[in-house]
């Protein structure tokens, strides 16, 4: 398994996430450059501040070890995302 599957199935997981994307940004340093975007029950009522936080506790033994060097975080809930897709529908029409 890669590590971009790897972080996505740990963040489905442990975040209950209804969609993950990871993308590698990785240029020629070392440890990867991902961003992520993370969809979630769980961040209902939360600050972005505290979601990005949930999303750091996750991928924190991935920070550590240097797995991971750098990562862009954003998130949705599940009501944003669909309100997101549905005018992405609209304006595609």
């Amino acid at each position: 398994m890669s590590d971009e599957a790897t972080i996505k199935a740990l963040l489905e997981t442990k975040l209950e996430a209804h969609h993950v994307e990871v993308i590698n940004c990785t240029g020629a340093c070392s440890g990867m450059k991902i961003e992520v975007f993370v969809v979630s029950e769980l961040f209902e009522g939360k600050k972005i501040i505290e979601r990005q936080r949930m999303v750091n506790d996750v991928l924190n033994d991935k920070l550590e070890d240097g797995t991971i060097h750098a990562v862009t975080i954003k998130t949705k809930t599940v009501k944003q995302y669909e309100e997101m897709q549905k005018k992405k529908l609209e304006e595609a029409s």
